[in-house]
């Protein structure tokens, strides 16, 4: 069987994986709250620019089939074309062998394959796009002469480094490397037009998050640029362990040591790739990810950040498992050890993951109260589907016994808690719900909140939240309501052990005081 037809049915098992994971679990944290991007629709947002909701809109058709699987489904499609392109740019690398090793290895990392490739985030389209961006510079950095075709691909490279940061802003990392490569390796570029009409492409592409920037006074540079500013944060070892292990982990354990020696490789120029392949190659993955490694003393890195920078990096490897752990392969030789190891170590993870999600007893996280639950992960994406029930029987009660005027409106008090809610309960349930506090705490709720009915003076409404984000209500909303009783307690098993608690306030008789996110 030819490597092609291997790598379409790497692509289709993989697919067919994704969508039965994505019925399997609920949906995150930030999934939910990049479902509700797709409800509003906008040029920008105060976290990300906006494809992911346009996407999610898209593969949801317009929110008509809205569940795990449809919403789930951009990312899946993505990551099966961005597997189709690394086996491309490995073949045009090396033959058709180093690109189904790179489809392979991009499958079998976490990032490639749950983060960018199930979860549906913004990682998910910026990748195509990435991946895309990074073929044609294979093609424009082979050999230094330049071309018409080369010109052509340089204008598209523009485009897509564009569309690209309509996903996420990192991407603008691509342009970086192309251009340090020049001024380094080839200058002859500097004096063509065509690559300043690429540049200005990209930024016409990337003018409406601008523009929406200036018409909010650049909330959301002001707000990303103080998550990475090294001034805030004090030097934390630990910090830089715990940068190098999400790094470890999310690019597959196994995988992360050849690619390590891969790097070595590239710099003492022992791959079997043209030099001026290699070195973009490594402007296109070093940058963004030494960037990320000089920010972790001092401000938590999430390890996903880096993962377009590893793209590079699993090209290099793959010609790496190629030119060295199978310097004599045939079509019908079998895998390398060490890839069949990485495969077997990424099923077992996902596989436990799905039961340890749906199925552990009680929670691994803490059991003190009122936190309970405290640093489990694994409830962002468990029992907020079954939530509206117990949630519904409460409310059924309360207007049977006219101990509530009608409520209509559930109040939560940051962004993550508040999408939830709106997916798994208020929406179902044909409910209000507005988010309370400042932007950093409830994010693009405070443009939603103005979307939404207001509370007016006398109103009853609901709080909500889970006992692994416990916040005092009745200190919290005391100068709000004329009233606030004690909590009713939901208590959510799994596995037949607690795995979490729900508080749910009654509030009665709202003031008119309005805080900045209930105008």
């Amino acid at each position: 069987m030819s490597y092609r037809k291997r790598t379409i049915l790497l692509i289709l098992f993989f697919s067919i994986l994704r969508l039965i994971t994505a019925g399997a679990i609920e949906l995150g944290n930030d999934e939910v709250y990049y479902r509700m991007y797709a409800q509003y629709l906008q040029y920008n947002y105060f976290d990300h620019p906006p494809v992911i909701g346009w996407l999610i809109r898209l593969t949801t058709l317009n929110l008509w089939i809205d569940n795990e699987i449809n919403i789930r489904l951009g990312a899946i499609i993505s990551s099966a074309a961005v597997t189709w392109i690394f086996y491309l740019m490995g073949k045009k690398l090396g033959n058709a062998y180093t690109g189904y090793v790179a489809a392979l290895i991009y499958s079998v990392t976490f990032y490639g394959s749950i983060i960018s490739g199930l979860f549906i985030l913004p990682d998910a389209p910026q990748m195509v796009f990435w991946s895309l961006g990074l073929y044609l510079l294979t093609d424009i950095a082979c050999y230094t002469h330049i071309n018409r075709s080369k010109k052509r691909k340089v204008l598209l490279f523009g485009l897509i480094i564009g569309l690209a940061m309509m996903c996420k802003v990192s991407s603008a990392f691509l342009w970086v490397g192309f251009l340090t490569y020049i001024v380094l390796y080839n200058r002859a570029w500097l004096k063509e037009p065509v690559l300043y009409v690429s540049g200005l492409l990209t930024l016409i592409l990337f003018y409406p998050v601008i523009h929406w920037n200036i018409e909010n006074h650049f909330v959301t540079y002001l707000y990303h640029s103080h998550r990475v500013d090294i001034t805030n944060g004090s030097f934390s070892l630990m910090a830089i362990i715990s940068f190098w292990a999400g790094q470890f982990f999310y690019y597959n354990p196994i995988l992360f040591v050849y690619m390590a020696i891969a790097l070595k490789k590239a710099f003492s120029n022992d791959l079997p790739i043209l030099n001026s392949q290699k070195r973009l190659l490594l402007l296109c993955s070093l940058p963004l990810i030494a960037t990320a490694f000089l920010i972790s003393p001092f401000q938590q890195v999430l390890p996903h950040w880096t993962g377009p920078a590893y793209s590079a990096i699993i090209l290099l490897t793959a010609s790496y498992f190629t030119s060295k752990l199978v310097p004599k392969y045939r079509p019908v030789k079998r895998l390398a050890a060490p890839l069949k190891l990485a495969i077997a170590f990424f099923m077992f993870i996902c596989l436990s993951a799905v039961v340890c999600i749906n199925y552990f007893p009680g929670t691994i996280g803490g059991k003190r109260n009122p936190n309970y639950g405290d640093g489990d992960f694994t409830l962002d994406m468990y029992g907020w589907r079954d939530l509206k029930y117990s949630f519904h029987e409460i409310v059924k009660s309360d207007i049977e016994n006219n101990s509530m005027h009608q409520p209509t409106s559930i109040i939560t008090t940051n962004w993550f808690t508040a999408a939830h809610l709106d997916y798994y309960v208020t929406k179902p349930l044909g409910l209000n719900l507005v988010a309370v506090g400042d932007t950093s705490a409830i994010h693009q709720y405070a443009w939603i909140n103005n979307m939404r009915h207001p509370l007016n003076y006398g109103d009853d409404a609901y709080c909500i939240l889970p006992s692994n984000n416990y916040v005092n209500i009745q200190v919290a909303f005391a100068h709000y309501f004329w009233q606030i009783d004690s909590p009713t307690i939901i208590e959510q098993m799994r596995g037949n052990g607690i795995c979490r608690k729900f508080y749910v306030w009654r509030l009665r008789h709202f003031l008119g005081i309005k805080t900045p996110a209930l105008k």
